[in-house]
């Protein structure tokens, strides 16, 4: 089971990242950038769990081995009230290379109950970040080369001013100052959705591309699928190359005053009138149509935030193979939606 890592896929949220093997992927999500909680799963069972807080601006922070001691003493109670056996290894020497933890309070234990667990907490040296990971396997796998693959690939915080984000295959760049808002992670259409005052940036990815196109063209099936996102715009499509594929612009404009008065609008909380900037393509080899799109209030303020975005946009990593068969990015059989309210894990 072991992955090289420079095979292996990326995961990217809240400025964490870190290389997975090719069939794990987000099994559930919750939380914002100051705290926050991530579990990947495979077809079987929980892979892997990440979880993270920033050290509060004032106060004191308590030492890693004491933040360890509060998570397994709670592992402990729930392992005796179950009537389960619980065994823990503190300080456990299963990593082999240690140099990306230079600077950082970490400390590596193993624990096993139904399941054993590799376990990394950590406090970043530079960013003061609390991240704790931990790899899953069955009670008879032996999951230590693979630990020793993963966990060197953490980062727990940004390089730079902008954030990766890498989700169920879809992977990009954001400005730090913009916050994620909105997650809609259904089967076949990825949508993230990112807010800072008077702009909106919204990043799409949809799978099957054949399918959805029936053969015809981008510019006649884009206004038709996202008929309810353009009903406050007044827009133009144009053919344009994107990222060496064939692709769409769409400018939009808000729509008059008038024309909006023609039919029902929310009494509370209207729609803001915003203008729209956005690229379409269809990624042949991934078999995607991804989209980028960038809305703001004032005329002059797109600020070709549009082309950055798209630069940034990775859809579809080389030698990737198509994904007509189902939905890439999650194993076969397992299409979802991200779970919310689900127990975790351990």
């Amino acid at each position: 089971m072991a992955m090289r890592a420079e095979q292996g896929r990326l995961f990217g949220w809240q400025g964490l990242c870190l290389r997975v093997p090719e069939d794990w992927d987000l099994g559930r999500v919750d939380g914002d950038y100051s705290s926050g909680y991530a579990r990947l799963d495979d077809a079987e069972m929980v892979r892997a769990e990440i979880e993270w807080r920033e050290v509060p601006a004032r106060g004191r922070r308590l030492p890693i081995s004491q933040v360890v001691d509060r998570y397994l003493d709670k592992l402990t109670k729930k392992a005796e009230k179950s009537g389960m056996d619980f065994t823990v290894q503190r300080r456990a020497r299963f990593l082999k290379d240690k140099r990306w933890l230079e600077g950082a309070e970490y400390e590596a234990f193993l624990w096993e109950a139904d399941y054993r667990a590799y376990n990394v907490a950590r406090v970043c040296g530079e960013c003061g970040r609390i991240v704790l990971v931990r790899l899953l396997g069955r009670v008879d796998e032996n999951m230590e080369a693979l630990a020793n693959e993963v966990f060197p690939t953490l980062t727990d915080h940004p390089e730079g001013d902008e954030v990766t984000w890498s989700v169920y295959g879809m992977t990009f760049r954001m400005p730090m100052e913009y916050k994620l808002s909105e997650q809609d992670l259904k089967s076949g259409h990825i949508k993230l959705s990112f807010e800072r005052k008077g702009h909106v940036c919204r990043m799409h990815r949809l799978s099957m591309a054949q399918t959805l196109l029936h053969g015809g063209e981008l510019s006649d099936w884009y206004p038709g699928f996202f008929r309810k996102d353009l009903r406050d715009f007044d827009y133009e499509v144009h053919g344009e190359e994107v990222r060496g594929h064939a692709g769409i612009r769409v400018l939009g404009r808000p729509r008059s005053r008038w024309r909006q008065m023609l039919r029902p609008l929310p009494f509370i909380n209207p729609r803001p009138r915003r203008y729209l900037d956005g690229r379409i393509w269809h990624c042949d080899a991934g078999n995607r149509i991804c989209l980028v799109e960038h809305l703001y209030r004032k005329r002059d303020d797109g600020g070709g935030l549009t082309d950055t975005l798209t630069d940034g946009f990775i859809c579809h990593p080389q030698g990737a193979a198509s994904d007509a068969g189902g939905h890439d990015g999650l194993p076969a059989g397992a299409q979802r939606h991200t779970e919310v309210g689900e127990e975790r894990a351990g």
